[in-house]
């Protein structure tokens, strides 16, 4: 049984589970200080030889294929990343795979942390291009993926897109060729909604990809599973396009070609997919109608689970959306420019947040991002929204799509939640990060002082220190670098040195912020 402290391989050494699913269980391993992750095989859990074989080679498969494939959109797996052991208590062999770690969340978890809200056409063709690409490197290497679903697609904070579980990917092989030509079935792999009928009668092809990416965009661009539409009888087709009213045509066109019945109505290769997205067409402004059409979605019941009491009253809503138009036509110029509408609504959500009227502030954001939805300050916003009542999924995902354009406020509050949530080696990294990026001087001493945070969480006292005093020069008279600072020194064993900054932690620190009394606690009882 593999437990956390177990040595692996000679040099693995497990931290902790992660999962489990598929074919075996998932660990953080700890690599020479960089951390990464560990599939396990546990052939037990097959009773019908032949099916557990099947399962070692495709397992196998994947090591050699993910060793093989350099790419960022591609999981790295080192040559020996595959390797069969014992451990102690266990009567089975377990087979092996490490691979790299990607920090981030797949994009089923993602859209539900957002409340299933769809995504833009403008982020939609960015993704399709990033997939487009990474599968356009797979079938050029003669493979094919067999289980793309947005399950199996992460994002990382800087907006790369990670296509990972590679288990049941399949080597285009003469062979293979030939037992297709011959009608022999090959293993069928079945993700329900994502999966081609080809597929699913043991005929998968390279252009099944192209299936199951086109369904994956139907869930991300409507919010809805692709086993919620119905088809038409006469074509096979999906009928999805009513319940994605804004998406451009010419994306939405290009998404149908994808899901098309037959591989042969689909693109034959990525570069036709690469081609086509580069001819859509830039979305013209905003128009009246559109607006309106997303101030309905807005003011209709969000998807969310709620509490009857957080739920507004349709009045209240109605009052919204007035006040959100009253705002809009009192500045008539403002019409050429979407952007300078957008910053106005921005600020009103700014007041409103100021407030503490967090409804209103999240209403008014959202409407900025109908207006500019390239903007990373609103997303950002939109986060301290959620974070402020304690939506911290929502926050994340907030925080996540403002981080994919380098904002560096984004990177730090992504770290603190990681910090929050003990991801202490995340949170230095996205810190480390966002340190290369800020350029107000306040942003840095806060970056710099969560960087110290999860350095001491870590055990890391002299870079931790380093870093707080740096953080001190920057302000003399914030309290939280003077609190860790201490709190470092005293871990260290070194009493007497703390004393004198506990003492500007207390003279400094303010009670009422939650973040600077967590620190001030800290302090030995006789400095309190």
């Amino acid at each position: 049984m593999i437990s956390p402290g177990v040595l692996l391989n000679g040099r693995y050494r497990v931290i902790r589970p992660i999962g489990g699913g598929g074919f075996g269980k998932i660990f953080e391993v700890d690599d020479g200080g960089i951390t990464k992750v560990l599939k396990v095989l546990s052939k037990e859990r097959f009773h019908n030889p032949v099916i557990q074989n099947k399962a070692i080679a495709l397992f196998r498969r994947e090591a050699e294929v993910l060793s093989r494939l350099v790419h960022p959109g591609i999981p790295r797996v080192d040559p020996d990343g595959y390797f069969t052991c014992s451990v102690q208590n266990s009567y089975h062999q377990l087979h092996c795979l490490v691979m790299e770690k990607i920090v981030g969340s797949n994009l089923q978890d993602w859209l539900q942390a957002r409340a299933s809200q769809p995504i833009t056409t403008e982020l939609a063709i960015s993704w399709l291009n990033q997939l487009a690409e990474i599968l356009q490197l797979l079938h050029q290497r003669q493979y094919f993926h067999r289980d793309i679903k947005p399950s199996n697609i992460m994002l990382k904070p800087d907006g790369q897109l990670v296509l990972i579980d590679f288990g049941a990917v399949r080597e285009v092989t003469t062979s293979y060729l030939q037992k297709q030509q011959g009608d022999e079935t090959g293993t069928v792999i079945i993700s329900a909604g994502y999966t081609p009928s080809e597929q699913a009668e043991g005929h998968a092809v390279p252009q099944s990809d192209f299936f199951a990416l086109g369904r994956s965009f139907v869930y991300l661009l409507t919010g809805k599973s692709p086993l919620e539409f119905a088809k038409n009888p006469e074509t096979g087709e999906l009928v999805w396009r009513d319940q994605a009213t804004l998406v451009s045509p010419h994306l939405a066109d290009l998404i149908d070609r994808l899901m098309a019945p037959f591989p042969g109505q689909r693109p034959q290769n990525s570069q036709e997919i690469l081609q086509y997205l580069a001819q859509i067409p830039k979305n013209s402004p905003t128009g009246l109608r559109e607006f309106l059409q997303r101030i309905s979605s807005i003011s209709s019941p969000t998807p969310r689970r709620t509490t009857p009491r957080e739920r507004l009253p349709h009045s209240r809503i109605f009052q919204f959306v007035l006040s959100a138009l009253a705002l809009l036509v009192s500045t008539p110029f403002l019409w050429t420019s979407p952007p300078a509408i957008a910053d106005n609504f921005n600020s009103t959500g700014w007041e409103n947040y100021e407030k503490k009227r967090f409804y209103s502030a999240e209403f008014y954001y959202r409407l900025a991002l109908i207006f500019d939805s390239k903007r990373p300050e609103y997303q950002y916003n939109l986060g301290l929204v959620y974070e402020d009542q304690t939506k911290f999924d929502q926050a994340r995902a907030a925080y996540e799509i403002a981080a994919q354009k380098d904002f560096d406020k984004a990177y730090n509050n992504l770290a603190r939640l990681d910090i929050l949530d003990k991801k202490y080696t995340q949170a230095v990294s996205l810190l480390q990060k966002s340190l290369s990026l800020v350029e107000d001087k306040e942003t840095k001493y806060t970056i710099l002082k969560n960087l110290g945070w999860a350095q001491m969480q870590l055990g890391h006292y002299q870079e931790a220190l380093t870093n707080l005093q740096e953080a001190i020069n920057l302000f003399h008279n914030k309290a939280p670098a003077f609190c860790l600072k201490a709190e470092v020194l005293q871990r260290q064993g070194n009493q007497q040195a703390s004393v004198s900054d506990w003492k500007n932690c207390m003279k400094y620190g303010d009670p009422q912020n939650p973040d600077e009394r967590l620190f001030m606690n800290l302090a030995p009882p006789n400095l309190k």
